[in-house]
C-alpha cells in the first residue's frame, strides 16, 4: 500500500465508522455490537476509497 492510500483509508475510516456505527445502534443504544459492525462496515469503505482514489501516480 502507498502513503497515499494509507491516508485515504484514514480519512475515510475516521469518517465512516462514527456513522456507521450509528447505523446499528440498538434501540437507540450504541452496543458492542454495534461498534463491531460499524468498524467492519467502515473498514470496507475505506478499503474501497483507499483503492478508487489513492491511486497516486501511475
Amino acid at each position: 500500500m502507498t502513503a497515499n492510500r494509507v491516508v485515504w483509508f484514514a480519512v475515510a475510516f475516521a469518517i465512516a465508522a462514527p456513522g456507521m456505527s450509528a447505523v446499528f445502534r440498538e434501540h437507540g443504544r450504541l452496543t458492542g455490537r454495534a461498534m463491531a459492525l460499524g468498524v467492519v462496515f467502515a473498514t470496507s469503505i475505506a478499503v474501497i476509497v483507499a483503492i478508487a482514489v489513492g491511486r497516486g501516480a501511475s
